[in-house]
Parts: structure tokens; sequence; C-alpha cells
């Protein structure tokens, strides 16, 4: 299944690597929910240093291609939310050990929002990055899933539609 662009307004992540949707224009809101997904990250390493806690609700995946010179800032609506949500983005889809920055408030559910400031990403190369929406409790377990609205704005990289010479 390949992955397909989604553009700013009601649509959802992935539950998995494959046919990871693409943010493909900032900026970009989203409201879903991880409930009915599955758990395919349970712990957040790299510079996520997070060993102590495990992440084995329901997650929900986005792809972001960026260029070198791209900031993207993410934040994460989780108000009345169900689910004890957090926010990560790592460089390699389905590897918790590849997590680059994250936000988790470490209070319970319902309580955020979730912020993760304005950077560059991939030390000024840029490259593909995977935002995930995980849950704090195990899937089947009361707080293991909820609503929320992801939102992600700053710049991406522009493509280039046509070129003549005359």
């Amino acid at each position: 299944k390949a992955a397909r662009p989604i553009p700013s307004g009601p649509d959802t992540g992935s539950d998995s690597c494959v046919g990871v949707p693409i943010i493909g224009s900032l900026p970009f809101a989203d409201s879903a929910t991880t409930c009915g997904f599955t758990n395919d990250i349970s712990s957040y390493t790299g510079v996520c240093t997070l060993p102590s806690i495990p992440y084995p609700g329901e997650d929900v995946v986005y792809q972001m291609n960026l260029g070198g010179m791209n900031d993207v800032a993410f934040s994460m609506d989780v108000a009345g939310s169900t689910g004890d949500l957090a926010l990560f983005v790592l460089s390699a889809c389905g590897d918790g050990t590849s997590c680059v920055t994250n936000s988790q408030d470490s209070i319970g559910v319902g309580v955020g929002p979730e912020l993760i400031a304005s950077t560059t990403y991939g030390t000024g190369s840029g490259g593909t990055f995977y935002v995930y929406v995980d849950s704090y409790y195990a899937a089947g377990q009361a707080g293991s899933c909820g609503t929320y609205t992801l939102n992600a704005t700053g710049s991406l990289p522009v493509e280039l539609v046509e070129f003549t010479v005359e």
C-alpha cells in the first residue's frame, strides 16, 4: 500500500508503517482517535530517554518529508480525551530507538496539551520523519486510547512543478 498525501482536515494516521499518510502541507490539523488501532511501539529511547515509562497502548503514525531548512512544530490537544496520550517524532518508522523528540506530560488521562517546539529535523539535512501519537496504558485498559487533535506548523520543502526555458 503506497503512502498517500493528506491535506489539512479530517483524516487519520496509519496503524502501522505500511501506507503511512504523508503530511503534505502546513498548517496541518487532524482530529482523530487512537481507539481501534494496535500497539506497534512500547518503548521510546534515543534522545527520548523514557526507559522506565512504557507506552504499550494503541498508537497512530503520520509521515513528514522535510528539507534541510524546514522548521516544524507540533502540538496535540487531548482535552476531554479518554486516553493518556503522548507525542513522539522518530527518524525510522516503527523504531522507538530512533526517537528524536517527544512531549509527554506524565500527568494522566485527558491532560495536555502536548507541545514540541519548532526545530529543524535531521540536523539540517532533512529527511523522512514519523510522528506517533501513543498511549501510556496498555491496549484494553482504561486510558489506553482516546481522541486527539494533532497540529503541525512551519514550512515544508518546495516542489518544482514546472521548468521551462525560452
